[in-house]
C-alpha cells in the first residue's frame, strides 16, 4: 500500500468514526434515560479519541512523505 493510499484509508477511518458518533447522538436525541445518554457520551469520547490518534498517524505519514521528497536523489 502506498503512502497516499494509507493516508486516504486513515482519512476514511476518521470519517467513519465521525459518522458513528453523529448517528449515536441522533438516535438518542429524544431519550431521557441517563444510562443511554451516558453510553452515547462514552461513544462520542471514544470516537473522538480514536480520530485524534488516526490524525496523529496521518500527520506522521505526511511528514515522512515530505521528508522523503526533500531527500537528494543519489546519482
Amino acid at each position: 500500500m502506498s503512502a497516499s493510499d494509507l493516508g486516504r484509508y486513515l482519512d476514511y477511518c476518521s470519517e467513519l468514526l465521525s459518522i458513528t458518533s453523529k448517528i449515536a447522538a441522533l438516535l438518542v436525541q429524544d431519550f431521557d434515560d441517563p444510562v443511554v445518554l451516558g453510553s452515547v457520551n462514552e461513544i462520542e469520547t471514544l470516537t473522538t479519541g480514536l480520530s485524534g490518534k488516526i490524525w496523529q498517524k496521518i500527520t506522521i505519514l505526511d511528514r515522512s512523505s515530505s521528508a522523503r521528497s526533500l531527500r537528494p536523489v543519489p546519482g
